[in-house]
């Protein structure tokens, strides 16, 4: 298992309980994506975001009057993911993704639940969902349009007066409207689960190495794996290694842009107990992590190795004070780079050229989410041979020009 986010974690320790000797080749990484983010498990989000509309919110939301935004250094990366990103927005390849991410997301939640349990660990979910909040004029529009939008699992009610107003009553910009959103949860301590994670793999006989894959290579039986540290060779190898995983595999058309996202978290001081929210008008979701308030949002295509953009931070610290969140300690910045393939869904399951090497990577924002999930129907892939949707193949976007294998 080759990978050290949470889509790794998860497979490594499924594939051990169900009898597999499994080694998982990761680095120490103190802050990957799956712990700098939102910590949603979002379920509500059942359309991939392939399609025509979001294409036009790249103009209409770009920054720095909204969330995305585009590295021009690292247009000869981004440009080529955007001709294939606007083929896969044609209507046929719209359904298929949408049918396909439904069905991964009708059980998502039940997974994390499931997950929890096993691990003993039921705190680490919180299951009393999200709220999205406007605060502009035409903020009952928008929360109408919300409450009648196709959410999948997820539920919606309108917040009353008295919830928006026990909001208004801690924040410095009012809001006029909200929705929430039940059936959706987030995780206490994103940090805490990879830890656990990773304590229980070991101690159900896994095998950690502390290094990273350099390299993989098919031959007759097994799969060698070259790392910093020596050579493997293996049954199978699962390549989750996210926006790295393209550099593992190249005799396969991997399309993988590095889409970044930004947080600033800091102490609240005691300050603040209100329910997770998202100021949709703002593009910011706002998550309380214990003692902890973290502010996450934007879009960035760019390439993972990249410096960041100094502005992105800026711009969330500017949100922060201007809706008057309590703040009791200076601002720690993070940024991460969130897999993204051009149709918005992970690549799963064998390889037609390579069949010891299974794919699981390229799940974007909702790595944390389709996490558990994703373990789930990966191992019975891969010990039962259960088939997976044709929109997750690994193969959909071909093999590189000029290979044979």
């Amino acid at each position: 298992m080759l990978g050290g986010g949470i889509i790794a974690h998860i497979c490594a320790l499924r594939l051990q309980e169900q009898g597999c000797a499994v080694t998982l080749v990761a680095e120490p990484d103190t802050a990957p994506p799956s712990w700098g983010n939102a910590g949603h498990i979002a379920t509500e989000q059942v359309q991939v975001l392939a399609r025509f509309a979001t294409a036009t919110r790249v103009l209409s939301d770009h920054f720095p009057r909204g969330p995305v935004a585009l590295d021009w250094g690292s247009a000869p990366t981004w440009l080529p993911w955007s001709f294939r990103f606007l083929r896969a927005c044609l209507p046929g390849s719209v359904r298929r993704g949408d049918a396909a991410l439904r069905g991964l997301m009708l059980n998502a939640l039940p997974a994390w639940e499931k997950l929890t349990k096993t691990l003993d660990r039921p705190d680490l979910l919180d299951l009393r969902g999200v709220v999205k909040l406007w605060e502009s004029a035409d903020a009952d529009q928008k929360a109408t349009g919300a409450l009648q939008a196709d959410h999948g699992p997820a539920t919606t009610t309108p917040m009353d007066a008295a919830q928006i107003a026990a909001f208004n009553q801690a924040l410095a910009t009012p809001v006029k409207a909200g929705v929430h959103f039940a059936g959706t949860a987030h995780i206490t301590n994103p940090r805490d689960v990879l830890d656990t994670l990773l304590a229980r793999f070991v101690s159900a006989g896994g095998t950690h190495l502390a290094t990273r894959a350099v390299k993989i290579s098919p031959e007759t039986d097994t799969v060698r794996v070259n790392t910093t540290q020596g050579d493997l060779t293996a049954d199978r190898v699962v390549v989750a290694c996210g926006v790295r995983s393209g550099a593992l595999l190249p005799d396969v058309a991997v399309p993988l842009v590095a889409e970044r996202g930004y947080h600033v978290e800091w102490n609240h001081g005691g300050q603040w107990a209100l329910p997770n929210a998202v100021f949709e008008d703002r593009a910011v979701v706002v998550t309380r992590f214990g003692s902890r308030l973290r502010a996450t949002s934007f879009v960035e295509f760019t390439r993972d190795a990249s410096a960041p953009d100094r502005r992105k931070w800026e711009r969330l610290e500017a949100h922060v004070r201007a809706l008057g969140l309590p703040v009791a300690s200076p601002f720690a910045r993070w940024h991460g780079s969130r897999p993204t393939l051009p149709d918005y869904l992970p690549a799963l399951g064998t390889f037609r050229h390579a069949p010891r090497i299974v794919a699981a990577y390229g799940h974007n924002h909702l790595g944390l989410t389709l996490g558990p999930v994703t373990a789930d129907v990966l191992s019975a892939h891969i010990l039962r041979g259960a088939p997976l949707p044709t929109a997750f193949s690994p193969d959909r976007f071909s093999l590189r020009s000029g290979s044979s294998k």
